[in-house]
């Protein structure tokens, strides 16, 4: 059994969705240049060698998002929280598994589970005029990984152990969108939640930079 581990830094194109309504309630498209500044992925695999060349097993990654405020999904002041979830099946091939160094090119497909859960001081119009409150957004956006490429290179650091850099590009779609926003205005007055809206599918790609080392078990 052969086990991977690595850390990287991942931007991304696309849309979080499209035709959708916005935190400042417009009815519009959020990119995700609009509600990141990239991310930092941690990623695993675990599968086996069936030949020396061909290795047959499963990817995941945790990836804490780097959130920056805007005006559709994170308010200035705002605490905004981002998450994603990938995984799936994967096969490599490896062009000289038994040298120092060897090369090697990956292709998989999968699933993706983006979260969110954003929070902050809002205004809401009450029956005298505004009225602070709090609002709390949380989202979870999932949908298919068509397929995702990694190219890499393995330095051989011993019997077991070798180390090196990958490059992982992919192209998604999120397609089902689920949460709730709640309001909580000051007492007496009640707190209100309601669903999130319909949204279009958002498609994107994304690529994640790093390194990675792998043992045999």
């Amino acid at each position: 059994m052969e086990v991977t581990v690595g850390l990287g830094f991942q931007a991304g194109v696309g849309y979080v969705y499209k035709n959708g309504l916005r935190l400042n309630q417009t009815i519009g498209d959020v990119k995700l240049s609009d509600a990141a500044n990239g991310a930092v992925p941690v990623v695993a695999e675990v599968g086996y060698r069936v030949t020396p060349n061909w290795f047959i097993g499963a990817y995941g990654s945790y990836t804490h998002i780097l959130t920056k405020e805007n005006p559709y999904s994170c308010f200035e002041g705002w605490e905004c929280a981002a998450s994603q979830l990938r995984f799936g099946p994967q096969v490599q091939y490896h062009f000289s598994p038994t040298a120092s160094f060897d090369p090697f090119v990956g292709l998989g497909f999968g699933m993706v589970i983006l979260r969110n859960e954003n929070s902050g001081p809002t205004q809401v119009q009450g029956p005298q005029g505004p009225l602070a409150a709090n609002l709390k957004l949380k989202s979870s956006t999932r949908g298919p990984e068509f397929a995702n490429v990694t190219v890499g290179g393995k330095w051989r650091l011993g019997h077991s152990l070798s180390f090196g850099p990958f490059l992982t590009a992919t192209v998604g779609r999120y397609t089902t969108r689920s949460g709730d926003t709640t309001v909580t205005l000051p007492s007496p007055l009640p707190t209100t939640t309601s669903p999130l809206g319909y949204a279009d599918d958002g498609p994107y790609g994304s690529v994640m930079l790093g390194v990675r080392g792998s043992w045999n078990i």
